[in-house]
C-alpha cells in the first residue's frame, strides 16, 4: 500500500497546498466563500439546536429521529445550573433508537462537518493541514459504556478509505471502566494509544483540546481537562502517527454518541452533554473561553410571589468579565404562566454592565402555582442563563 503524499492527495488538494505554502497563509480557493477564523458551535437556548449545528457545521446532525419520531429531536437545548447557560443535550435510548433507520445493530448521535462542495474549505481537512479543535463535554452519572464500542468522538475520513474512523475517544465498560484513545491507521490495525479510568470524568464538565496534522506521518495530541479547576485527566502527544486514509481527500470530526447494540443489557438511556465548540485551522487556534471576554448576568427576587392580577419583580444585574463591552439582549425563554407577560427595563443592557428591572405581569386568568423561568442573555456566541422562582397565588374568594 502506498503512503507517499503525491499518492494519496488528489490534484485539487495538492494545489491547495502550493499555494498555502507560497502566501504563508492559509487561505480558501477563489471559488470557495472568503475566508474566516475560528468557527464556534454554542447553545443559546432561543435558536433551535439543528438550526445552531447546520448554520456552524454547515452540516445536518446524523440522528436516530426518524426510527422514534413520537420522542422529537434528539438533540435539544437544556439550562446547565452549574454553567449557568443552555447546552447541548444528546438523548440516546437503548429502545427503539438506531443509525438513521439504515443500520441496526448500532445507534448513532452525531454532528460533524462535511467534504463536499457546499463546506467551506476552512471546514476541511486537506492532507497537511494542521487543525484546531476545543470543545466541552460532561458524562451523566451512572454513565453506561459496552465492552463493544462506545465514541465519543472521532477523526473520520469523509471519502475514500472512510470505514473506520482514525481517531476516537471510547468509554469501556471493564473493571474499572475506561476512557480510550483508539487509533486505526491506512493499514486497519487498530492500536489503544491510551487509556485511563473513566470514574474521573463522570458528572464533571470536561474540557477537550485536540490538536492534528493531517499526513501520512502526522501529529496528533490532546488534552482533557476539568473545567471547574484545570485538573488535567489526560493527555496524549504523538509525532509521527499515520492520520490519512488511500483515496481520501477530507478528513473531518464527529462528536457525540456512537455505540454498538451488540450488547444491549450492557447500556442504558443516556443524556450526554457537549457545548462550545470551537474549530480552527492553520495559524488560528482555539483558545479557551477562561481567557475570553465574557459576561456575567443575575437576577434577584424583588418581589417572586404575586397574586392573581398583579406583578412579580426581579433586580437585573449585568457584569463584565475580562474586559467585555458587549451588548446583552435579555428574554425570559420559558416557564412564564398562562395569560401573564414578561417585560425587561431595558430589554438590552449596552457597554456591558448596567443594571434592570423584569417584571412578570399576570392576570386574573393566570393559574396559581409555581413556576420557573428561565432568563437568558444573549451577546453574538456568548449566552448565559439562569432560572428564578415565580408563585402565584389564588385571588380572595377564588
Amino acid at each position: 500500500m502506498n503512503h507517499s503524499p503525491t499518492a494519496q492527495v488528489p490534484l485539487s488538494t495538492r494545489f491547495y497546498l502550493l499555494r498555502t505554502a507560497l502566501t504563508g497563509a492559509a487561505f480558501l480557493l477563489a471559488s470557495a466563500a472568503p475566508a474566516f477564523s475560528q468557527v464556534i458551535l454554542s447553545a443559546n437556548g432561543q435558536t433551535p439546536a439543528y438550526t445552531l449545528i447546520k448554520n456552524a457545521l454547515h452540516a445536518s446532525p446524523e440522528t436516530p429521529d426518524c426510527s422514534h419520531p413520537s420522542f422529537g429531536p434528539h438533540i435539544t437545548q437544556v439550562v446547565d445550573r452549574g454553567l449557568k447557560k443552555y447546552v447541548f443535550d444528546f438523548n440516546i435510548h437503548v429502545v427503539p433508537d438506531n443509525d438513521r433507520c439504515k443500520n441496526f445493530d448500532r445507534q448513532r448521535l452525531e454532528i460533524k462537518t462535511e467534504g463536499n462542495s457546499s463546506t467551506p474549505d476552512y471546514l476541511k481537512g486537506f492532507y497537511g493541514d494542521t487543525v484546531t479543535f476545543r470543545w466541552k463535554f460532561q458524562l451523566p452519572v451512572g454513565f453506561q459504556p459496552s465492552t463493544s464500542f462506545t465514541h465519543i468522538h472521532q477523526i473520520k475520513a469523509y471519502d475514500g478509505d472512510a470505514g473506520a474512523p482514525i481517531i476516537t475517544l471510547t468509554p469501556r465498560k471493564g473493571s474499572p471502566n475506561t476512557l480510550q484513545l483508539i487509533h486505526v491507521n491506512s493499514h486497519g490495525v487498530t492500536t489503544h494509544l491510551a487509556e485511563t479510568p473513566l470514574d474521573p470524568f463522570i458528572g464533571v464538565w470536561v474540557e477537550a483540546y485536540e490538536k492534528i496534522t493531517y499526513s501520512s506521518a502526522g501529529q496528533y495530541s490532546v488534552v482533557l481537562k476539568k473545567l471547574d479547576d484545570g485538573t488535567v485527566l489526560f493527555s496524549y502527544s504523538n509525532s509521527n502517527l499515520d492520520l490519512w486514509r488511500n483515496g481520501t481527500t477530507v478528513v473531518r470530526p464527529k462528536w457525540g454518541i456512537y455505540r454498538s447494540l451488540n450488547h444491549p443489557e450492557q447500556l442504558r438511556d443516556e443524556q450526554v452533554l457537549f457545548d462550545r465548540f470551537c474549530l480552527a485551522k492553520g495559524a488560528d487556534d482555539c483558545v479557551s473561553e477562561q481567557t475570553l471576554p465574557d459576561f456575567r448576568l443575575n437576577a434577584t427576587p424583588r418581589m417572586p410571589a404575586v397574586i392573581q392580577g398583579g406583578s412579580a419583580s426581579y433586580d437585573v444585574a449585568l457584569s463584565p468579565i475580562r474586559g467585555f463591552t458587549g451588548d446583552v439582549a435579555l428574554s425570559v425563554v420559558s416557564g412564564v404562566p398562562a395569560a401573564a407577560t414578561a417585560t425587561f427595563t431595558p430589554s438590552t443592557v449596552v457597554g456591558g454592565s448596567g443594571s434592570g428591572a423584569l417584571t412578570i405581569s399576570t392576570s386574573a386568568a393566570t393559574p396559581p402555582g409555581n413556576y420557573s423561568l428561565v432568563v437568558n442573555g444573549i451577546s453574538g456566541i456568548l449566552s448565559h442563563a439562569f432560572i428564578v422562582p415565580l408563585n402565584v397565588r389564588a385571588a380572595p374568594g377564588q
